[in-house]
């Protein structure tokens, strides 16, 4: 079978940076004028937006230089990419189905797993403390924004069950 290799929407991502840039901005304002008016609040949210929101906007600007798929599909299973959680690959054999879910007004493709803390269990550092705390969020144990890839949800889905059934209910996507 033929792969899927989707790539990011260039022009959220673009959008994405601009918004990180704003925030780092509005951070080093904060910071300043936390200084100048000894203000310990201030300076902390000032500080916690520029390392946030700047982190944010170095991911933004590394992944518009170095155009890299955001999911490929394909025998081997799903590789993600499509964000700084993004697990990398998750074999077929680990998958246990597939849900499109909502989270405030989002919606993601979420792949659940066999074993429940598989991606957490790969992820160190600052991925495997950022998957815990996403654990009880949803559901399911990865999830990809449907918004920022470049194909449709048609086009993800078809391909999806080209490759995957369920094996214990012979239920598709």
């Amino acid at each position: 079978m033929n792969e899927l290799v989707i790539y990011p929407k260039r022009g959220r991502m673009i959008g994405f940076g601009i918004l990180s840039l704003l925030f780092v901005i509005l951070g080093i304002i904060f910071y300043n004028v936390g200084l100048i008016e000894d203000d310990l609040t201030l300076t902390v949210i000032g500080f916690l937006l520029v390392l946030i929101f700047g982190f944010c906007l170095f991911y933004y600007i590394k992944v518009l230089i170095k155009r890299k798929p955001a999911l490929i599909i394909s025998d081997e299973g799903i590789s993600d990419y499509s964000s700084y959680l993004g697990p990398g690959l998750i074999r077929w054999d680990e998958i246990e189905g597939f849900e499109f879910v909502r989270f405030g007004s989002q919606q993601f493709l979420g792949i659940y797993t066999k074993d429940p803390e598989l991606i957490i269990n790969r992820a160190s550092g600052l991925r495997g403390v950022i998957n815990r705390m996403n654990k009880g969020l949803i559901n399911t144990q990865v999830n990809i924004m449907v918004k920022n890839l470049d194909c449709s949800s048609e086009d993800l889905v078809e391909t999806i069950n080209s490759y995957f059934v369920n094996k214990e209910n012979n239920e598709y996507v």
